[in-house]
């Protein structure tokens, strides 16, 4: 068990040479409210009221009750770095396998994807896309490259046409002669 999570759970017990004022009758009558959870704890306010009701009805003493969140404490800190390792390796998998399907040309590629995600999507897309990691899913990519395909063999949005006028049923059959 961690010495710094066992320090961070408290037990503020008063001596019992001390008068007892209200707060230390109500200790008294409930040994677990002294005991609270450390700022950064992953233990919710309503878990730690659960495994103190827990606590309760096993008997348990206070200190036993630490030594229960203690492990609890670090087996969802254990769990969290599993699943960030997980998440990193999930998104490192999406990245390897963009380049492979797009090979050498693969940073030209998710450029343009890049464009039409922020053509059409704006600031707010692109920041979901890198905050998700979706932007390096190769489906993602793919679907934005085919855009920006769509869009750079026609209009750029908010680009100039390139026609110049519409032409006549007649002007179109026979020219402008």
């Amino acid at each position: 068990m961690s010495e710094k999570i066992k320090n961070d759970l408290q037990i503020n017990a008063a001596s019992k040479e001390e008068q007892e004022t209200p707060s230390q009758m109500q200790a008294s009558l409930d040994p677990y409210a002294a005991i609270s959870l450390p700022e950064n704890s992953l233990l919710s306010k309503p878990q730690l009221a659960a495994f103190k009701q827990a606590a309760t009805e096993l008997k348990l003493p206070a200190e036993a009750l630490v030594k229960w969140l203690s492990y609890e404490e670090e087996r969802l800190q254990s769990w969290q770095q599993e699943k960030t390792f997980q998440r990193q390796e999930q998104l490192a998998g999406w990245a390897a396998q963009t380049q492979e399907e797009f090979g050498p040309r693969w940073q030209e590629e998710v450029s343009k994807a890049v464009r039409a995600a922020d053509a059409f999507g704006g600031p707010q897309l692109r920041q979901l896309l890198e905050e998700t990691g979706l932007g390096n899913h190769p489906v993602i990519v793919r679907t934005f490259r085919a855009v920006a395909k769509c869009i750079s063999e026609d209009v750029t949005p908010g680009g100039v046409s390139h026609t110049t006028t519409d032409k006549t049923f007649t002007q179109a059959l026979y020219g402008k002669n």
